[in-house]
This record gives structure tokens, C-alpha cells and sequence, in this order.
């Protein structure tokens, strides 16, 4: 079975609905998915309002640096402030918008000075860069430490570029670069991220990630990132751990995920990943685990093109370990080679899906491992990759498998069977319908 791989207890108050439980579409007919429609695809077009803009170099902490911008460029206008040599680690909380972060000569990594966010941009904030910085954690133990979090509603237009990250290592819970949408409506989503050309290395982020967007987030790119040598996830788009504070009831009174707690209409694409590994990692008892290095588990709407993953449990694991459906992902032109286990793992996890035992408690805020892997996973299009792992370092594994709870899907190229492949792809209980042609 797939571990758990749950993120840490945002600090988050929850409020109850009796809205619909989004993504289950559970009747829904047809096969596969088309590739995420480009109108979501964020625009850069905000960037060059950076141009001409004033500058402030940050001699002492980053915050005092950006508490001036108001003073040089004016009240919430365009400004570009420049680490230099004389920068401190201290944390800095960025709730101005219309200002951009930028690397310039330092010849030394920026290093936390404490546990916790190094650099975190909240919520209301618009037109913000983190760019080639370089960003050294340390071991901390059970402590958390994050590099760069984007966390809350209502935040837009955010380039996260050409950074260097690495050593952020916790026993628990630590990340690269974290985006969190607490929003509980569209129009409170996290919009327009675009996480582009980082480097990500030697982080040890307990059973998180190092990269992730995670609940209300829609709009966004993680595109050619390099990652390598981590003990868990590299890349997660996550739906249904209660970052949207809104839940939503059943029929039955569970309390489920709620509608926007999921990553959506998003692009993953021109990354790499080597070298990922849960055996040295004390959050899974320093063994192999079937963790994905690019993971999407909740997450819908997602195109993922055009990756390349060496060494890891298994490149590319599409699931849904909260009770909600993954849906809607193409998977084309991506790489895989030396996976331990496999380099294509769909389906929930679980032997029985949320929808057919009444008794699962969906809660995300009360989820443990024995109630994890019962979601769906609906309309994928696996077509046109190069899994080049012939031979997997466990035996009992193939090139690829399904799990659980995996319908309407098309899988081209690749070990897998077709089942219950004539009709409209609708079936009942815990079964497969997976077409190998299209």
C-alpha cells in the first residue's frame, strides 16, 4: 500500500456547509481527458511593470528592505528589492503587492536565522517575485522548516524563479516551495503561480514535499524545476486535506473536503527529478514506500508533459488518498527510467471507496493512514511517454499498475490490461474500465 504522505496541521479554523462534494462526477460517461484548456495557463505580461521601477538593496533584513519600498517607490507601487552581501536570514512576511525580490551579487547563501517560514507572501497580496535567490536550510530535527510559502485567498500574479534551494531537512514536516489556498470560494483562490526553473536538492521534508500546491489553487505552472537527491514527494498537486477551510456534507452527514480544496487547471511540465528515496526518511520508518516523485493526489484539471524522473519509487503516481476523485489529467511526452517499483501508478489505494462504504470517516482534519486511499481517480489520458523501466528493482511490481477505483481512463503504450473497455466507461464499486487505444 501506498503510505500515508499527509502535510502537516495548518493552523486553519473550519467551518461546516452543506454544499455539494466537489470532483466526484461519479456517473459522468465518456474516456480520457483533453489536455487543460490554455486560457488557465498564467500570464507574465505583469512583469514588465517591473522595468522601470525604483530600486532598494537590503542591507540589514529583507523586511526592513520592503517597509522602505513605500517610502522610495511610494504607497504600493513597483519596486525591486536586492539581496546583497549584508543581508540577514531573518523571516520575512511579504503583504505588500507590486514587489519583486531579486538575487544580485551575494556570494553566500541566505540561511533562516529560526525554525518555521523563511519567506512567506499572504493573502491579498498581487505581483510578486522571488527570484535567484540562494536559500540554505539546516537539519532541525522534529521541527518545521519551509523555504518560500504562499498561503491564504485572494492572492494573485506570483513568479517564483531561478532560486536555489536546498538543506531545508526536518524528521516531520519541511518544503522548497509550498502554495497553500485557504480560499473557500473561486473567487478566493490562489491564481496565476508560476514556479519556474528552480533548483531543489538534498531536502529531507519528512512526509511533505518538496515541491507542492496544495487546496484552493487554480492557474498555475511548475515548469522546468530540477530536483534531486530528496527522501520524499518532489512534486504534489494536492486536493482534500482541508487546506479550504469549507467542508462539505453528504447525505449520509459525513463531513467531506469541500469544493475548492483541490489544485486545478494546472500545468507540470520541462521538469526533472533524480534521486528520490523514502529510505532514509524517519517519517516512514527509514524504508521504500510506493511514494510518487511527481504526485498528484486530489488534484484535477492538470496537464503533465514533457518530465523526466530517474530513480525514484515511482515517476508518476496519479491518486486519491481523501475521499475525492482526481480527474481530468493527461500524462504525455514524460520520461521514466530506474524506478524502483514502477514508472505509472493510478487508482486509490484502499480496497473500497468512500462512496461505497458509508463508514469511512472523510474528515479531513480527523484522517489517519487506515482511512486514507479511498478516492477515485476518473478521465485520465496516459499516451505517447517513454517508461523505460523494463525491469523494476522489486520483482512483484510491473512497468505499471492500476490500482483501485481507476475508470474512464485511456492508457496507451505500457504493461497494463484493458478493462471493462466496451460502453460509456461507467462502472460500479471498486472496479477498473481502462481503454489501451484510443
Amino acid at each position: 500500500m501506498i503510505i500515508d504522505h499527509k502535510l502537516f496541521a495548518l493552523p486553519i479554523l473550519l467551518t461546516l456547509s452543506a454544499c455539494g462534494v466537489a470532483n466526484t462526477d461519479i456517473n459522468q460517461e465518456g474516456w480520457g481527458s483533453d489536455s487543460v484548456d490554455q486560457r488557465y495557463r498564467p500570464s507574465l505580461n505583469w512583469i514588465d511593470n517591473f522595468s522601470d521601477a525604483k530600486v532598494v538593496t537590503a542591507d540589514g533584513s529583507l523586511s526592513e528592505a520592503i517597509d522602505a519600498c513605500d517610502e522610495v517607490a511610494g504607497g504600493n507601487k513597483y519596486c525591486v528589492v536586492t539581496v546583497s552581501d549584508s543581508t540577514t536570514g531573518a523571516a520575512v512576511d511579504i503583504f505588500r503587492s507590486n514587489t519583486k525580490i531579486i538575487g544580485s551579487n551575494r556570494t553566500t547563501p541566505l540561511i533562516p536565522s529560526k525554525n518555521g517560514t523563511f519567506i512567506y507572501i499572504g493573502e491579498n497580496t498581487q505581483n510578486v517575485v522571488i527570484e535567484s535567490l540562494t536559500l540554505k536550510g539546516r537539519h532541525v530535527g522534529e521541527d518545521e522548516l519551509f523555504a518560500i510559502v504562499v498561503e491564504g485567498k485572494k492572492i494573485n500574479n506570483i513568479l517564483i524563479k531561478s532560486n536555489m534551494i536546498f538543506e531545508f531537512n526536518s524528521d516531520e514536516n519541511a518544503h522548497g516551495i509550498a502554495v497553500f489556498g485557504t480560499g473557500i470560494t473561486e473567487q478566493e483562490a490562489i491564481t496565476n503561480v508560476v514556479i519556474d526553473n528552480n533548483t531543489i536538492h538534498t531536502m529531507r521534508t519528512g512526509s511533505s514535499e518538496s515541491l507542492v500546491v496544495n487546496g484552493n489553487v487554480s492557474g498555475w505552472e511548475i515548469t522546468n524545476n530540477k530536483i534531486y537527491d530528496v527522501n520524499n514527494i518532489a512534486i504534489d498537486a494536492i486536493g482534500g486535506e482541508g487546506v479550504s477551510t469549507k467542508l462539505a456534507t453528504d447525505e449520509h452527514g459525513r463531513q467531506l473536503p469541500g469544493k475548492f480544496d483541490a489544485a486545478r487547471n494546472g500545468f507540470i511540465e520541462g521538469n526533472s527529478v533524480t534521486n528520490m528515496s523514502t529510505k532514509d526518511n524517519p517519517a516512514y520508518g527509514n524504508d521504500y514506500t510506493w511514494a510518487g516523485a511527481i504526485y498528484v493526489d486530489g488534484g484535477h484539471h492538470i496537464q503533465i508533459k514533457d518530465n523526466t524522473v530517474v530513480n525514484a519509487p515511482w515517476a508518476y503516481d496519479v491518486g486519491s488518498e481523501n475521499c475525492l476523485t482526481s480527474s481530468h489529467i493527461t500524462l504525455t511526452g514524460n520520461t521514466a527510467s530506474r524506478s524502483y517499483y514502477g514508472d505509472l501508478l493510478l487508482g486509490g489505494y484502499a480496497e473500497t471507496g468512500y462512496l461505497e462504504d458509508k463508514n469511512i470517516d472523510c474528515n479531513p482534519n480527523n484522517t489517519e493512514d487506515a482511512n486514507e486511499g479511498h478516492g477515485y481517480v476518473r478521465f485520465v489520458t496516459v499516451k505517447d511517454n517513454f517508461f523505460n523501466t523494463l525491469e523494476p528493482v522489486d520483482k512483484d511490481t510491473s512497468n505499471a499498475l492500476i490500482q483501485y477505483r481507476t475508470t474512464n481512463s485511456i492508457v496507451v503504450g505500457t504493461s497494463v490490461k484493458p478493462s471493462n473497455e466496451s460502453g460509456n466507461g461507467v462502472v460500479t464499486g471498486d472496479d477498473n474500465s481502462i481503454k489501451t487505444i484510443e
